[in-house]
């Protein structure tokens, strides 16, 4: 173990470049508030965490920049498989059967846990990291590596969930299965009519779309069905919240909202792309994006159309959101026809720098 984690520190390490330094301003489309090109074509999309974008670019690079101003802040050659995931301190990376942490101020590798090869995204919260190969589950400690737990599994596509002491696990075989997460075991198993993709957990239900084409809503305590809705297509993604309602979007390009307890639809709108993923609460809007130049906002009580964040070139993957300096930020990433790769940091116009 010693040797490896050598290796992969030296392989992390070896001869990185120095940051780079912001390119100079330029001018900039109105709600575009800087633009850099990356050196490679993007394995994943971004991901914003905290003052941090990262990046994944092929064949085998991690990179972060600064949000606020584009500066370049480390590299580490390591090849991701699966998405990256961030939680505290750890920018956590699934490469070579294993499970890697780096430092997110310096990117100095922190532990490296073997795993076998990983078959779904990572999930990083609260101080755990949920990891699955073809056959296992694994429950490791954030801070150092730890495997506290590993049972056997079956295929996971989609990354689970944590609330409170429980884990939410959705299967291939059209399971969602709840675990105890302190020890792994099975609390409920409940069928679905097709396979989940990556559920929500909001007070006390479980929400989750399938490829039955139905959504639903699960109960925490016993695993029972609580509701469901038919849907005119697949459910593309993890669903989300505000709390009093639920968002989820089907691949027929309809976005729904329906009550949280019983499933009431409040209202749906329709959007002119296909979703790249599930759509994102920020404040009282409602995010969602697809292979166009634009990314929606709608009004989260109508469904009404309140803006748009508008990029000079047509996104490649999903982009990422966050709040910054009290406006929606979304970084996303071009350059699919061209192969001029470039990375956006994008507002609404008006609230642009």
């Amino acid at each position: 173990m010693v040797l490896l984690l050598a290796m992969v520190s030296t392989l992390a390490a070896q001869d990185p470049p120095k940051p780079a330094a912001a390119p100079a301003s330029q001018e900039l489309p109105p709600g575009i508030r800087w633009m850099i090109p990356l050196p490679a074509p993007p394995a994943f999309p971004p991901l914003i965490a905290g003052e941090r974008i990262f990046v994944s670019a092929l064949p085998g690079t991690v990179l972060a920049y600064r949000l606020a101003d584009r500066t370049e802040l480390w590299r580490a050659v390591l090849n991701p498989e699966k998405p990256v995931a961030v939680d505290a301190d750890r920018l956590i990376v699934a490469s070579a059967e294993a499970v890697h942490a780096f430092s997110v101020a310096d990117g100095s590798l922190a532990w490296r846990t073997p795993t076998g090869t990983l078959i779904a995204p990572l999930l990083a919260k609260d101080g755990w990291v949920i990891a699955s190969s073809e056959t296992k589950l694994f429950a490791i400690r954030g801070s150092d590596g730890s495997v506290i737990w590993s049972r056997d599994s079956g295929p996971q596509r989609q990354r689970a969930a944590i609330a409170g002491d429980l884990l939410f696990v959705p299967l291939a075989s059209g399971h969602v299965v709840a675990r105890d997460l302190t020890t792994g075991e099975v609390r409920w198993d409940t069928l679905l009519g097709g396979a989940p993709a990556e559920p929500l957990v909001v007070g006390d239900r479980v929400y989750v779309g399938a490829t039955n084409k139905h959504f639903y809503s699960i109960e925490i305590d016993d695993g029972e069905i609580d509701w469901s809705s038919k849907v005119g297509a697949e459910v593309r993604g993890q669903a989300t919240s505000d709390g009093e309602r639920v968002f989820y979007v089907g691949l027929d390009n309809l976005v729904r909202a329906v009550n949280r307890t019983d499933g009431a639809q409040r209202w749906q709108e329709g959007v002119s792309f296909r979703p790249f993923a599930g759509p994102s609460v920020i404040g009282q809007t409602l995010v969602l994006s697809g292979p166009t130049e634009e990314v929606s906002l709608l009004n989260v009580q109508t469904g009404d159309p309140v803006g748009k964040i508008s990029f000079p070139e047509r996104l490649e993957l999903a982009p990422a959101y966050a709040m910054h300096e009290g406006a929606v930020v979304v970084a996303g990433i071009s350059g699919g026809l061209s192969e001029a790769w470039k990375l956006w940091l994008a507002s609404p116009a008006a609230t642009a720098k």
